[in-house]
C-alpha cells in the first residue's frame, strides 16, 4: 500500500511539472531606453551585429514586434583619430506591433550613408544579447 502510494505521488508529481520548464537568465526590458539602462549600456542591446568589410556594410540585428525599420533608428559615429570609429545605435521610436518576431529583425546602413571611409576600422558599441 505503502508502495502504492509512493508511485502515485511521483505520476501526479510528473504530471504536474511535465510542462515546467526552469530558465537561470537574467530577465530585463529590451534595453532601449535612452540614457543609462541600469546595466551601464547607454545603447540598447542588438541580438547580433555584423559589419563587411567588402560590401561596406553594417547589419544589426534588433528586437522587432514586426514593425522596426531602420528610421526607428538613430545611429552616434564617433570618429576616434586615424580611420577609426565608434557607432552606437539607439531607438527613437518604439515598436507596438504585435507580430511575433523572435528572431529580430535585419537592418542594414552602407559605410556611406554613416560618413565612414572606404577603410575605416568600426567598433559597434551597443552591447549584445536578449
Amino acid at each position: 500500500m505503502k508502495r502504492a502510494g509512493t508511485f502515485a505521488l511521483a505520476a501526479v508529481s510528473a504530471a504536474m511539472l511535465g510542462g515546467c520548464v526552469i530558465v537561470d537568465a537574467e530577465v530585463r526590458d529590451h534595453g532601449w531606453s535612452h540614457g543609462d539602462d541600469g546595466y551601464g549600456y547607454l545603447y540598447g542591446y542588438l541580438y547580433g551585429a555584423e559589419i563587411s568589410d567588402r560590401s561596406q556594410e553594417i547589419t544589426i540585428t534588433v528586437h522587432s514586434n514586426g514593425c522596426t525599420e531602420r528610421g526607428d533608428f538613430d545611429v552616434d559615429v564617433d570618429h576616434r583619430g586615424d580611420d577609426r570609429f565608434n557607432i552606437g545605435f539607439q531607438r527613437v521610436e518604439p515598436d507596438n506591433c504585435k507580430a511575433l518576431v523572435p528572431e529580430g529583425r535585419r537592418l542594414t546602413w552602407t559605410y556611406e550613408e554613416l560618413g565612414l571611409p572606404r577603410h575605416a576600422t568600426v567598433l559597434i558599441i551597443n552591447p549584445v544579447g536578449r
